[in-house]
């Protein structure tokens, strides 16, 4: 028992420290989401303009996803998100004192940059790290702490922007995520010291043989078959949708007849809490339906939901975007299992490393699409969109499942 202890002690402390990267990385992420009216004024710039405050940072980090999924194995993991956690949050410390709108911008898809080191990094480096036993679990801590760092992302500064401006509202997120990143070095300071690119004695002792040998079987690069594509576009064309309309949420609530604060506007970001009962609950409904009907059901929900947030009604608005916000978990969840799910002749870790890409320049694509059609259609102009895109996963689920009969 005493040598099994200081095991589960430096079980412990990873897991909690890849919880506490996400957090803090996610955290910076969306910081800009809800300031777009604020920095359209500040900086005298129109919405596209300022809504690629939020589109460079996710353009950034897909881009990097997979270079960093490579690198990681060279400088160590643990080395790799500690530089990625605090860079990122150093960065965002700098965000409230850019004079100009092109530097903002700039340093915004930094921060990307940044940001993709503990998710292209993060999985791996647990698997290495913990006992197969452990991994499960450990993983759906780490998912945890990228939606609480997501959502505290737009709400938090949100709320402090409300108190202290929106340069304030910059930087109180910035130091709180800047004081998690020192707590994250801190925990994984004996890591960095050490290299962490073969299995501990832990999950080496939980190894079988058959595991060695699955692993030595490479399948070719980059060899992905024509079915993953679809499920690739549909993780992209869902994250339009829910990008761009929560993107451009604040712009339509802070406009007439509500002219809401930014503090208030954050409050509506505690919809995206509805993800995290669909996904929750995904595993339960996929014993009884299909990951297609799953999809079909989601894309449903979510059209009814856009369609209502074209009511001028608060109460119908908040409705509306719990029904597209529980839609689209509905359709990611559903397509990124797949895109993780074991094929012959896939390299899981590599699909699921294009399918995040897709899926954040999905994000990207979406928050600069939407505030184009705000800017000359008003809220209508984005529920198009987000109708275009539903319909579009409607037919591509259709079709999948027809060739596959």
């Amino acid at each position: 028992m005493s040598t099994g202890e200081p095991n589960a002690t430096s079980n412990r402390r990873t897991i909690v420290a890849v919880f506490l990267a996400g957090i803090s990385v996610f955290l910076v992420l969306y910081e800009t989401q809800g300031l777009i009216p604020a920095i359209r004024e500040a900086y005298s710039i129109d919405t596209p303009t300022a809504s690629l405050t939020v589109s460079a940072t996710n353009v950034a980090m897909a881009c990097f996803l997979i270079p960093f999924s490579l690198l990681a194995s060279r400088i160590g993991h643990a080395r790799q998100i500690v530089g990625g956690v605090i860079l990122a949050a150093v960065l965002a410390l700098i965000l409230p004192f850019t004079p100009n709108p092109e530097l903002l911008i700039t340093v915004r898809f930094l921060q990307g940059v940044a940001i993709a080191s503990v998710p292209a990094t993060a999985m791996a480096y647990l698997s290495l790290r913990l006992p197969p036993s452990a991994l499960p679990g450990a993983i759906g801590v780490y998912i945890a702490g990228n939606t609480i760092g997501g959502l505290c992302s737009r709400l938090l500064t949100g709320l402090a922007a409300e108190v202290l401006g929106w340069h304030g509202g910059l930087a109180f997120t910035a130091a709180v995520a800047l004081a998690i990143g020192l707590i994250v070095v801190w925990l994984l300071r004996r890591d960095m010291a050490r290299s962490d690119t073969t299995p501990s004695a832990t999950a080496q002792s939980d190894t079988t043989p058959s595991d060695t040998a699955q692993s030595d079987t490479a399948s070719p690069p980059w060899r992905i078959p024509s079915g993953l594509w679809g499920i690739y576009l549909t993780g992209f064309l869902c994250m339009i949708v829910f990008g761009g309309s929560f993107t451009m949420l604040g712009s339509r609530l802070q406009q007439d007849p509500w002219n809401l604060s930014e503090g208030t506007v954050a409050l509506f970001f505690l919809i995206y809490l509805v993800g995290t009962v669909v996904t929750t609950y995904y595993g339960r409904l996929a014993l009884t339906f299909t990951r297609r009907r799953l999809t079909l059901i989601g894309m449903v929900t979510a059209i009814i939901g856009a369609c209502l947030t074209l009511v001028d009604s608060l109460p119908l608005i908040i409705i509306g975007m719990s029904l597209l916000t529980g839609g689209f978990f509905l359709g990611h969840t559903g397509a990124s299992a797949a895109a993780s799910t074991a094929r012959p002749g896939v390299d899981t870790t590599r699909s699921s490393a294009i399918y995040l890409t897709v899926y954040y320049l999905g994000t990207s694509l979406g928050a600069w699409l939407s505030a184009v059609l705000f800017t000359d259609f008003a809220w209508p102009g984005v529920v198009g969109m987000c109708l275009t895109s539903l319909v579009a996963v409607i037919v591509l689920t259709l079709v999948g499942f027809r060739q596959r009969q």
